[in-house]
């Protein structure tokens, strides 16, 4: 049989065990809430402290990639500059021809002149050699890249003769169009034929 004094003493100790259990949910619930509040504090500082490191790697990594860009554009310009030097080597040797077929003037002297030695190796004679007067627009409004001026030729000779003398002449290192030509017996010779030619040559200023 259970003594009275027996059940005081098991109601003091669940009281005691009581008070400590919340003694100890209330410690506990405190020292939850200080780390809480250290973490979140910690957290605030720390977001603080790296958001400029943060900035800075952003812009590096920025200015990265625009240096990347830049870098691949000069790449891109270097060979392409490489290319052309390349193909200007190539062309070195045909300048010479290039500025022969079309000179950056009239040069009327120098032509009368190889008209004249492809008349004499072709055993054709010249009877009249006239060249027109060069114009040169000024005129802004016309985008021209090249100049010309007419001229025209009477020349005596057979008929291969005359023949080699407009091969040679059609082949000439100067570019020349033929306008118009008439082939006629000469009336002096009637082995030989007459030709009345007129053309034009081109120059650049």
């Amino acid at each position: 049989m259970i003594s009275n004094k027996n059940i005081l003493k098991n109601l003091q100790e669940a009281k005691y065990f009581k008070v400590i259990s919340s003694t100890l949910k209330q410690e506990k619930a405190r020292a939850f809430t200080t780390i809480a509040f250290t973490l979140i504090a910690v957290s605030v500082f720390g977001l603080f402290a790296i958001s400029p490191t943060l900035s800075t790697i952003s812009n590096l990594k920025r200015q990265l990639a625009d240096n990347q860009l830049v870098d691949q554009k000069l790449t891109e310009k270097i060979n392409n500059l490489a290319s052309l030097q390349q193909k200007y080597s190539l062309m070195t040797d045909d300048i010479p021809v290039i500025l022969s077929a079309i000179p950056q003037n009239p040069m009327i002297p120098i032509l009368t002149g190889q008209i004249q030695a492809i008349a004499d190796n072709s055993n054709v004679s010249i009877k009249r050699l006239q060249v027109s007067s060069v114009e040169i627009s000024n005129s802004k409004k016309e985008a021209i890249n090249y100049y010309s001026f007419n001229f025209s030729l009477d020349i005596r000779g057979t008929y291969d003769n005359i023949k080699n003398f407009l091969s040679v002449l059609t082949d000439f290192d100067r570019i020349i169009t033929i306008d118009t030509l008439s082939l006629s017996k000469d009336s002096l010779n009637e082995n030989d034929l007459q030709l009345n030619l007129k053309a034009k040559a081109y120059f650049k200023t």
